[in-house]
């Protein structure tokens, strides 16, 4: 009895030795894609095929694909398994592609955010602009953009934009731009860290702005993205806004602003479901060179380092961090034109909506915590089409605390934001809909002692 139970043990050990620990993907099975290209798909997985994986990093594996698929904007479910058929290791993708073409009727606010127009602007709907953007956000298959843009009111407007990724050879990709825009009113200086705006009193078109430009690619892999970018820039202002209004808008008393613009910026992206990350870490470097001696409008070098970490501290609880350092390597003035600092696009600070903090060089620490509250998916209308009957809802709460330092030499007359630490804080709740669509309601303090609501959205294509 004793033997016996010896050559089982025996036997137990000998096939648990032999078990494999690793697995080869032989193969990768898309099903659902009627308009995206394999190869796009195929670009986007973690997982290749050929691929050696260890068995227990499979699930883990999967989950990143999965997220990284959601991150393009392109799907609005993502399902994915490694299955084992004639002795061979299959992974399959099931998924459904997300409703890529927008003709999108456009009324927005011409202010930098819903609060500065709600707030500071009084509701004004002369702010408004109106107009069609047609978008495309996968015209070939090839997760391919295109953009055309009509719009009136505030600021006239017309643009094109395409991006043909993977076109230049195998990792390389080009995109082109075309835009044109006029005002007849003018933010035309900045005090107590806010925009001044004036129109001419006969109505005169007081700004005009145009560029062109080509932006080169490259994408070794999935995680790395290389651009560079040239652009030619032709600013012009009513010789009103300098006689009148502020004689710095441009140096030398011009009304025109020319310059031939140069960027190269390098991303290493390694976060999961880039629009809410869940996990990982992006690392980002950008040099800008804006004036060759050209036009002698304008000459400007400036580097921007940004760096962003995020960490699961339990299933539900995701830590977050940003960190953003941007500075003149000229160092020499810069018109009041061309000043951006803090309050423009992504550098917002919690509870400092209604302020902008112009300056040379700036340094940005954002910090949240999350947790996730809620995950469903709600059935809509059958007679919708396919890609809108279900809608994918998820609802984050999330609280923030934010510290910057804005460097300003020239413009410091009132704006007593610059040259000394700031900081922000406070609760906000964030909706996700179809995996692309995040709008943010955010109550924000400062270190003012004010205090509000706050309305953001941002959209992952």
């Amino acid at each position: 009895m004793c033997r016996k139970c010896f050559f089982l043990v025996f036997i137990f050990v000998l096939f648990s030795i032999d078990a494999p620990c690793q697995i080869s993907i032989d193969t990768i099975i898309v099903k659902g894609n009627k308009h995206t290209r394999l190869k796009t798909i195929l670009t986007e997985s973690i997982i290749q095929p050929n691929q050696i994986i260890e068995i227990k990093d499979k699930d883990i594996l999967l989950s990143k694909s999965i997220n990284q698929l959601l991150s393009t904007g392109l799907f609005n479910s993502v399902h994915a398994s490694i299955d084992t058929f004639d002795n061979k290791e299959i992974l399959n993708y099931e998924i459904k592609e997300n409703w890529y073409l927008y003709p999108v009727p456009l009324f927005e606010l011409a202010d930098r955010n819903f609060n500065v127009w709600w707030q500071e602007q009084n509701r004004d709907l002369s702010r408004t602009v109106y107009g069609v953007d047609i978008s495309h956000y996968n015209l070939t298959g090839r997760r391919d953009p295109l953009g055309i843009k009509f719009q009136g009111g505030y600021t006239r407007k017309v643009e094109l934009r395409y991006q043909l990724p993977l076109i230049l050879g195998e990792n390389w990709g080009i995109a082109g731009n075309v835009f044109y825009s006029d005002n007849k009113e003018i933010g035309y200086k900045t005090i107590s860290n806010k925009t001044l705006f004036k129109k001419h009193p006969d109505e005169t078109t007081l700004l005009k702005r145009r560029r062109m430009g080509l932006r080169f690619l490259n994408r070794p892999n999935v995680f790395t993205h290389h651009s560079f970018r040239i652009e030619y820039h032709h600013n012009s202002i009513d010789p009103y806004v300098l006689e009148s209004l502020n004689e710095a808008y441009f140096f030398d008393n011009k009304t025109d602003n020319r310059f031939l613009f140069f960027e190269y910026d390098f991303q290493y992206d390694k976060r999961s479901y880039t629009l809410y990350p869940k996990s990982g870490y992006l690392l980002r470097a950008n040099l800008k060179q804006e004036g060759f001696e050209i036009f002698k409008d304008y000459f400007n070098t400036s580097v921007n380092l940004r760096a962003e970490y995020y960490l699961a501290l339990k299933e539900k609880i995701v830590f977050g961090f940003l960190g953003n350092i941007k500075g003149n390597i000229t160092r020499q003035k810069v018109s009041f034109a061309n000043n951006t600092g803090i309050g423009w696009g992504s550098t917002k600070l919690s509870g400092y909506d209604l302020y902008v903090i112009d300056g040379t060089d700036y340094l940005l620490l954002k910090n949240y915590v999350s947790y996730h509250l809620l995950e469903k998916t709600i059935k809509l209308f059958r007679f919708l089409p396919e890609q809108f009957r279900t809608l994918p809802l998820s609802i984050y709460m999330r609280f923030n605390f934010d510290t910057a330092y804005v460097n300003e030499e020239t413009y410091v007359d009132t704006n007593s934001l610059s040259n000394r630490f700031i900081y922000g804080y406070g609760p906000a709740l964030d909706m996700i809909f179809y995996n692309n669509f995040l709008f943010s309601f955010e109550y924000g303090f400062n270190d003012l002692g004010e205090h509000g609501l706050f309305l953001t959205n941002k959209i992952s294509f």
